[in-house]
């Protein structure tokens, strides 16, 4: 038995015919295996793009076991895949996929240099025309994936046309390899087309990019995205290559490796390494161990993290979190247990002087983490400032909020800064300007944390020297416009419109008023419906329709989903108001509600586009108010 590392690249590019056994299964690999592999080459090839890889990620072993023509002249060799058999063939599915996006916009070069990590060039005694194959998967997978290999999308699409179901192929279709090759070319297509996307929050299952071809991007984008996804591929992830002998019982090692065991995770490796240090410094391993780390082995934190992306346990979003509080530097989660090490030995010499204040360091930040996840009774801005991230399903700002948590921060610091991080994202949202750098940009707070202090002034400092709009904090005229014009209805998810809408209705109350919590079931409504027809007159008593091309018609469309139009009620209230007239939905808001929000409509005796603007504007008064600028008090 031999054993080595390697590329991916230095497996496939080799004339090797790869053959899987009668007793492997077919193709398995579903959406819960599909998006993390895909998450870890968009992560890799973002890396390329940007120029700041700093380590491989390991894929796992391929275990291979050479048959008789492995040895003889003229032939191409084949190798029997006693495991890791997923992997091959998911790196072929995307090679595949990502020829066919090369193929739409005519990158004839790329085409050609895919097809070498696809095909082999037969030798000249080889009799198996399956043999031009890299791969050759069991007999129920065969058909279809050399079809993959061998047709465009198009004719493939053709073909299998019974696989789909609209414009999708979907989940519980038997033929998992269709599904993956499908699902890959609109990921890749749509990372052609708007470069490196934040997973935090993204969908499971993106639309259909290849229905809506950007214009914006040039051939030069295309060709450099497209390389980095495939450099991200062939030469950031790595197998462990483990070639049998001829002694060595594949059956037996395939049904060993096949057992339930458990997988380690990442912070199962860096405790391992912690401890293993700390046995070289001959301390007290077992009293460190039930005094510093045994808390860190409660279930609650082997349990994913419910809002952050890529789907891993809490432990290891705590110390990838943890590793950006303390270094300000971009952290992948996805090589966690590398960059720990990078951080707590570097360039190796070691960071702490004993291990027992590396530990103390996750035992002071590990409190933290719970108060935002609402676990732990704790500060009350950042229990607040947690509840406020969990509803809006943003995690990259737990860097900064570790670093908020630490004892020297003031208690009027951490509460100010608690309300313009949550400022910051809801006005973003209100201006529609993009969230897909939240990550970079609390990341860059956290450096300047690290330089100048954790206080309002460091904070404010940063915006100061951050016009561009991927990461500007939005001003008050920024936010009055986006409220009068941009389509809030699209915010997504919903409970982060729910959650302005009810922000505004607490402000909305009066002193006097009696004071409720949330209710549970609230619902989103446009007040004037999406299907207004002539129950819903303009101003002048005129009738019209969506559909309509006329200016009145335009206009109406265009405040229709604004936020003065947008109210809330509960679930039942929801669906009996629908697509009524101003009156009856009047009646049934006075007669069913009592929030604040829907009191706006009493002695209304119309509702057009001049009261929903009226409304937008009383919204916009208060929401610079709620919402506090980097200007307020």
């Amino acid at each position: 038995m031999d054993a080595d590392d390697h590329p991916v690249e230095v497996v496939l590019k080799e004339a090797r015919r790869f053959m899987v056994p009668l007793y492997q299964r077919k193709y398995q690999w579903g959406d819960e295996r599909l998006i993390p592999f895909w998450e870890d080459v968009a992560a890799k090839a973002a890396e390329v793009l940007e120029g700041e890889s700093k380590f491989e990620h390991y894929m796992g072993a391929l275990i291979l076991a050479p048959v008789d023509s492995g040895a003889k002249f003229a032939f191409t060799p084949t190798v029997q895949v006693v495991d890791g058999q997923q992997r091959l063939t998911t790196f072929q599915l995307f090679l595949a996929a990502l020829r066919e996006v090369a193929r739409n916009h005519g990158q004839d070069d790329f085409i050609d240099h895919i097809n070498g990590y696809l095909t082999n060039v037969p030798q000249s005694k080889d009799t198996d025309p399956l043999t031009r194959f890299k791969l050759t998967p069991t007999p129920s997978d065969r058909d279809l994936f050399h079809d993959i290999i061998d047709l465009t999308a198009a004719e493939a699409d053709k073909k299998y046309k019974s696989l789909f179901w609209g414009k999708s192929v979907p989940k519980n279709r038997p033929e998992r390899a269709f599904r993956a090759y499908h699902l890959f070319r609109q990921w890749i297509e749509d990372f052609v087309q708007h470069g490196p996307q934040d997973f935090e929050g993204a969908s499971d299952e993106p639309e259909d990019a290849e229905d809506h071809i950007d214009e914006g991007i040039t051939p030069e984008d295309v060709s450099a995205r497209l390389e980095a996804l495939l450099s991200a591929l062939l030469d950031r992830l790595k197998l462990v290559v483990i070639t049998l002998g001829e002694s060595d019982d594949a059956q037996v090692i395939f049904e060993t490796l096949n057992s339930k065991g458990e997988p380690l995770l990442a912070m199962d490796l860096v405790r391992n390494n912690i401890f293993h240090r700390a046995e070289k410094q001959k301390a007290k391993v077992e009293t460190l161990y039930k005094k510093l780390w045994d808390p860190l082995d409660h279930p609650w934190w082997r349990g994913d993290a419910p809002n952050a992306r890529p789907k891993r346990p809490r432990l290891d979003h705590f110390l990838a979190h943890m590793l950006v509080a303390e270094t300000g530097q971009k952290i992948s989660i996805r090589e966690l247990y590398a960059e720990y090490r990078d951080f707590a030995v570097p360039k190796g010499r070691p960071r702490f002087e004993n291990v027992e204040d590396e530990l103390k360091l996750l035992e002071r930040y590990a409190p933290v983490y719970r108060t935002l996840e609402g676990q732990e009774e704790g500060d009350p801005s950042l229990m607040w400032l947690g509840r406020k991230l969990t509803t809006w399903q943003v995690t990259t700002v737990y860097p900064v909020a570790l670093q908020m948590g630490q004892e020297d921060v003031p208690p009027e610091e951490r509460e100010k800064l608690a309300q313009l991080i949550y400022s910051y994202l809801v006005r973003r949202t209100l201006c529609n300007l993009t969230t897909k750098n939240l990550n970079k940009v609390f990341q860059s707070i956290a450096a300047e944390f690290l330089e100048n202090g954790v206080s309002v002034a460091s904070f404010k400092g940063y915006f100061s020297k951050k016009a561009g709009v991927s990461s500007r904090f939005p001003t008050d005229r920024d936010v009055r416009h986006g409220i009068l014009n941009e389509n809030a209805y699209a915010i997504s998810p919903r409970p982060r419109l729910t959650d302005i809408l009810w922000e505004l209705e607490l402000a909305s109350r009066s002193k006097l008023a009696e004071q409720s919590d949330q209710p549970p079931n609230l619902w989103v409504e446009h007040v004037m419906p999406q299907s207004w027809g002539d129950d819903w007159p303009y101003e002048d008593g005129s009738t019209g329709r969506p559909s309509d091309d006329d200016g009145k018609a335009i206009a109406r469309n265009a405040i229709l989903h604004t936020l003065g139009n947008l109210t809330l009620l509960t679930g039942g209230l929801n669906i009996s108001s629908g697509n009524k007239g101003f009156d009856e939905k009047k009646a049934k808001f006075a007669e069913h509600t009592g929030l604040f929000l829907n009191k706006w409509f009493t002695g209304k005796t119309q509702w057009t586009e001049d009261e929903i603007r009226e409304r937008g504007e009383r919204f916009a008064d208060v929401a610079v108010s709620r919402w506090i600028g980097l200007d307020g008090s």
